[in-house]
């Protein structure tokens, strides 16, 4: 699959450049909760944490923090500002159009009814104003009934059908964005990190394949509780749960709990509304219940 992280070398030339010029460390978020962003304002603190919106052409790609920078003056953060846009503007555009280009393979692979699913990056970004004016239309869609766990273990023998009704699933629950985890683990160091990306589809192809630490990440994320508007992960194996429990390195309680929210594909009503039915039925909560 082509590569859509951000390019590593722009990134590290920037985080230098600040910490020389400034004193400062940097973070970048290519993905975040959008509700964290201040409609009105170019930069803003938050806390002690110097936030930097990343946009082109309207369209939000991104966020740049400089942690501890309340003691920086208004000339110094205009300045760290018209750095940090000067070299993650064209970076975050070019890892956008990657993202979209890789976004429309993978749903080409999966031979997936395009109609029914919105693609990041298929269409103009809207601004934060358009988002902020319209989010209980646009953020808002799929089920409205709350998630009974933030997992989904998909189980099929085709990883191409896993793929197609992980993106189905991801539709349904009307999450904003499906990103595959490759895509972002290197930002993912906890289960704050995990929480903070906001409504949206974290997609692990082969559950087997995680190494201990990130099963560890995904284990303590998962033995936590999280408001609906936090990351969903679907998880998928060609392997079933037996076979799974006899891989080397897997850990027993990851096992369990993908065999507690285990959806086995292939015995799976694949159309839209049999899987919204199986959805209601098995993965939602009741409401008379809550």
């Amino acid at each position: 699959m082509q590569t859509t992280t951000l390019d590593s070398s722009f990134v590290s030339r920037l985080k230098h450049l600040v910490e020389t010029r400034y004193g400062k460390e940097l973070l970048i978020r290519q993905l975040m909760d959008l509700s964290a962003v201040q409609p009105h304002e170019d930069t803003y603190l938050r806390g002690v944490d110097f936030h930097v919106p990343i946009k082109v052409n309207g369209a939000l790609l991104g966020t740049a923090i400089v942690p501890g920078a309340d003691d920086l003056n208004a000339e110094k953060r205009q300045g760290v500002t018209q750095l940090i846009r000067m070299v993650l503007e064209p970076a975050l555009y070019k890892w956008y159009l990657e993202q979209k280009e890789s976004n429309l393979v993978e749903i080409s692979k999966a031979n997936f009814e395009t109609e029914n699913l919105h693609v990041f990056g298929d269409d103009k970004l809207p601004s934060i104003d358009e988002l902020l004016e319209d989010s209980s239309k646009d953020l808002a869609k799929g089920l409205s009934k709350e998630l009974l766990s933030h997992l989904i273990h998909l189980e099929g023998q085709t990883p191409t059908t896993n793929k197609k009704v992980a993106l189905q699933l991801h539709e349904l629950t009307g999450r904003w964005a499906f990103v595959p985890f490759n895509d972002i683990k290197g930002q993912l160091h906890s289960s704050f990190d995990i929480a903070k990306m906001g409504e949206m589809t974290i997609f692990i192809e082969n559950i087997e394949s995680l190494n201990a630490a990130e099963q560890e990440l995904l284990l303590e994320y998962l033995g936590e509780e999280h408001s609906p508007d936090e990351p969903l992960i679907i998880t998928s194996s060609a392997m079933n749960l037996e076979e799974l429990a006899k891989t080397e390195g897997l850990a027993s309680n990851l096992i369990d709990e993908a065999s507690v929210n285990c959806f086995e594909v292939d015995r799976a009503p694949l159309t839209t509304q049999g899987l919204k039915e199986v959805l209601e039925l098995f993965f939602m909560k009741d409401p008379a219940s809550t």
